[in-house]
Protein backbone atom coordinates (compact mmCIF):
# COMPACT_ATOMS: atom_id res chain seq x y z
CA UNK A 1 0.00 0.00 0.00
CA UNK A 2 2.59 2.79 0.88
CA UNK A 3 4.50 1.66 -2.15
CA UNK A 4 1.39 2.35 -4.59
CA UNK A 5 0.93 5.99 -2.27
CA UNK A 6 5.11 6.22 -2.90
CA UNK A 7 4.76 5.94 -6.38
CA UNK A 8 1.86 8.31 -6.83
CA UNK A 9 3.70 10.82 -4.93
CA UNK A 10 6.19 10.89 -7.16
CA UNK A 11 4.40 10.88 -10.43
CA UNK A 12 2.59 13.69 -8.91
CA UNK A 13 5.07 15.66 -7.58
CA UNK A 14 6.72 14.74 -11.43
CA UNK A 15 3.76 17.03 -13.10
CA UNK A 16 3.86 19.23 -10.86
CA UNK A 17 7.68 19.95 -11.24
CA UNK A 18 7.05 20.32 -14.87
CA UNK A 19 3.91 22.50 -14.40
CA UNK A 20 6.07 24.74 -12.23
CA UNK A 21 9.03 24.68 -15.21
CA UNK A 22 6.78 25.69 -18.19
CA UNK A 23 4.98 28.48 -15.99
CA UNK A 24 8.28 29.84 -15.28
CA UNK A 25 10.06 29.67 -18.71
CA UNK A 26 6.03 31.48 -19.78
CA UNK A 27 6.95 33.91 -17.26
CA UNK A 28 10.25 34.23 -18.15
CA UNK A 29 9.92 35.26 -21.95
CA UNK A 30 6.49 37.33 -21.02
CA UNK A 31 8.82 39.67 -19.12
CA UNK A 32 11.30 39.81 -21.80
CA UNK A 33 8.56 40.52 -24.61
CA UNK A 34 7.05 43.28 -21.73
CA UNK A 35 10.92 44.82 -21.63
CA UNK A 36 11.00 45.06 -25.39
CA UNK A 37 7.92 45.69 -25.71
CA UNK A 38 8.51 49.00 -23.37
CA UNK A 39 11.44 50.03 -24.75
CA UNK A 40 10.37 49.97 -28.36
CA UNK A 41 7.60 51.91 -26.93
CA UNK A 42 9.80 54.24 -25.37
CA UNK A 43 12.03 55.16 -28.55
CA UNK A 44 8.52 55.61 -30.59
CA UNK A 45 7.79 58.15 -27.69
CA UNK A 46 11.16 59.73 -28.57
CA UNK A 47 10.96 59.46 -32.17
CA UNK A 48 7.77 61.16 -32.04
CA UNK A 49 8.72 64.23 -29.88
CA UNK A 50 11.51 64.54 -31.86
CA UNK A 51 9.55 64.48 -35.43
CA UNK A 52 6.97 67.25 -33.57
CA UNK A 53 10.07 69.44 -32.13
CA UNK A 54 11.39 69.56 -36.15
CA UNK A 55 6.96 69.96 -37.51
CA UNK A 56 7.30 72.87 -35.04
CA UNK A 57 10.65 74.68 -36.54
CA UNK A 58 10.11 73.85 -39.94
CA UNK A 59 6.51 75.92 -39.71
CA UNK A 60 8.31 78.86 -37.80
CA UNK A 61 11.04 78.91 -40.20
CA UNK A 62 8.31 78.78 -43.27
CA UNK A 63 6.46 81.24 -41.68
CA UNK A 64 8.67 83.59 -41.36
CA UNK A 65 10.33 82.89 -44.95
CA UNK A 66 6.67 83.67 -46.37
CA UNK A 67 6.63 86.79 -44.25
CA UNK A 68 10.27 88.18 -45.32
CA UNK A 69 9.43 87.15 -48.68
CA UNK A 70 5.85 89.51 -49.03
CA UNK A 71 8.02 92.38 -47.69
CA UNK A 72 10.21 91.88 -50.00
CA UNK A 73 8.01 91.72 -52.95
CA UNK A 74 6.56 95.35 -50.91
CA UNK A 75 9.16 97.20 -51.03
CA UNK A 76 10.55 96.17 -54.09
CA UNK A 77 7.42 97.51 -55.64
Amino acid sequence: MSLVVGHWSLVIGHWLMVISHWSLVIGHWSLVISHWSLVIGHWSLVIGHWSLVIGHWSLVISHWSLVIGHWSLVIGH
